[in-house]
């Protein structure tokens, strides 16, 4: 078992790994802006199979974001243990709509204690609701 599973080391800070259905461009605007981001794209793993996403997600100790809703909270409620999981409810924003959902994803998590077998669950209205995993 995992002694730890944090966003990241030191309170308030978020640990992200963002899905291909996300622009890489947001990841750059993220790192920009001072938050730990990566996008799948930059750890090779472009076309993945979404376990082998949640594994790396959880391997890096990050808190991942996708907008493959039904799929990755199927595989994640499977999971004895995660970092936590974001579900963007809404698909195909601009890059721009992206990066301003993920501002308020960065700052709603790091009001968290942490996400661990948590899901945040956020709309493209920035309406939002956090649970526990499995439910």
């Amino acid at each position: 078992m995992r002694k730890h599973t944090r966003m990241s080391d030191a309170p308030g800070l978020v640990k992200l790994l963002l899905d291909e259905n996300l622009s890489p461009w947001a990841a750059e605007q993220l790192r920009t802006g001072g938050i730990d981001a990566v996008h799948i794209r930059e750890r090779g793993v472009l076309s993945a199979l979404d376990h082998q996403v949640a594994r790396l997600a959880y391997d890096e100790d990050r808190v991942l974001v996708t907008s493959n809703v039904a799929d990755f909270e199927r595989l994640y409620r499977a999971t004895e243990l995660n970092a936590g999981l974001v579900l963007i409810t809404t698909g195909n924003l601009l890059r721009a709509e992206q990066l301003r959902l993920l501002q308020q994803i960065v700052d709603l998590l790091g009001a968290e204690p942490d996400m661990i077998n948590r899901v945040l669950e956020i709309d493209a209205d920035g309406s939002y609701v956090f649970r526990d995993l499995p439910q």
